[in-house]
């Protein structure tokens, strides 16, 4: 803050399960009421804010049910009109020109409170998110609970996966595990079976078609566990027999994981790291199915910085932790995907969700 001449941040943050990360990463609060629409007095339902000066810290919170025994902080103060409890306590400190962290997750109204307060909001994302990418030990201790509950997920959803069980059935099965294993929350389970796995993507995460023989399955399992995400995804297949394409198709996918994974290292560039996933795929014919958003960070939030795209001049940083997901899609047919979380260590990258098969169908 200082470097950058700053004399106070307001940092805002969004519920537990979208974008919490921020203020939970300075704090430990987890807002625990969903993001809702303003009707005054109650503005800024489902957010926090945290007012950062040079010798104290202001948690401003919506709700009293907040976990007290989570929260560092010098001061918690309940506000029904979050935004005005901002400027108030800015101006009270005599502060004009304040740093804010939260740009992309900040709702309109507030800066417009800020502004018509004759305050003006400097973005200040980086100051807090360049010590966020870094992992801790501790953080990365953390990311690899997180993950054990993902593998418990995974490893049900696979076993109820066989003919006549609907994709509804089988998200069921791997929450559950997910759950007993100790996870917060699942954000979701997508089950996507056959001409379905080729969307990457989709609404709702589960839907009541069933599974039939030589089915491709896209699994994929995000949540949270002592605040920390997680996000694994494994591709499986109702049956034993593969059809030629999808036993290309599966292969390719294997190999552009493993050489992405032995790319990973301090100072590698994001975009050397996708291309050599996607040399997988040039050469088994698949170059022009495969995607090549390649993966992202993850922590505090499900979908971090950086970004694994092509590209990227972006360069990879010890502690780092990063889901790499290759994959490739057929449309109307079928689509594979692995996803390994890993942290870049001082020589490569050590992989944290190792303890899930990739070839579940087996």
């Amino acid at each position: 803050m200082r470097e950058k001449g700053l004399a106070a941040l307001i940092v805002v943050s969004g519920p537990f399960y979208e974008r919490p990360g921020d203020v939970a990463y300075l704090t430990g609060h987890l807002p625990p009421f969903p993001t809702s629409e303003t009707e005054p007095p109650l503005c800024g339902i489902g957010h926090g804010a945290l007012l950062l000066l040079e010798d104290s810290t202001l948690l401003l919170v919506d709700t009293p049910y907040y976990r007290i025994d989570c929260v560092v902080a010098s001061e918690v103060r309940v506000a029904r009109d979050l935004w005005g409890a901002v400027v108030e306590e800015l101006r009270a400190h005599g502060v004009r020109a304040v740093g804010m962290v939260g740009t992309d997750v900040c709702p309109a109204e507030a800066v417009w409170r800020l502004e018509d307060a004759g305050l003006r909001p400097i973005p200040a994302d980086r100051v807090v998110r360049s010590l966020r990418r870094r992992k801790s030990q501790r953080e990365v201790e953390l990311l690899r609970r997180a993950a054990g509950c993902a593998r418990e997920a995974l490893l049900a959803a696979a076993e109820t996966c066989g003919p006549g069980v609907t994709e509804r059935e089988v998200c069921a099965a791997g929450t559950a595990a997910a759950l007993r294993a100790g996870a917060d929350f699942v954000r979701y389970l997508r089950v996507h079976s056959g001409p379905w796995s080729a969307w990457p993507t989709r609404w709702p995460q589960a839907t009541d078609r069933r599974l039939v023989p030589g089915d491709l399955i896209l699994l994929d399992a995000i949540g949270a566990c002592e605040g920390y995400h997680f996000d694994v995804q494994r591709t499986t297949l109702v049956g034993f027999d593969q059809l030629p394409w999808q036993r290309r198709l599966l292969e390719a996918t294997q190999r552009a994981l493993s050489r992405a994974l032995g790319a990973i290292r301090p100072g590698a560039r994001v975009a050397e790291v996708v291309a050599t996933a996607l040399g997988a795929y040039e050469e088994a014919g698949l170059g022009s199915y495969a995607s090549s958003f390649l993966g992202h960070g993850i922590g505090l939030e499900t979908v971090e910085a950086p970004y694994l795209r092509a590209g990227s001049e972006e360069l990879l940083e010890e502690g780092m932790v990063l889901c790499v997901e290759p994959g490739a899609f057929f449309p109307d047919r079928g689509g594979a995907s692995l996803e390994e979380e890993v942290v870049v260590t001082e020589d490569g990258c050590e992989v944290l969700t190792s303890g899930i098969p990739r070839r579940l169908w087996e």
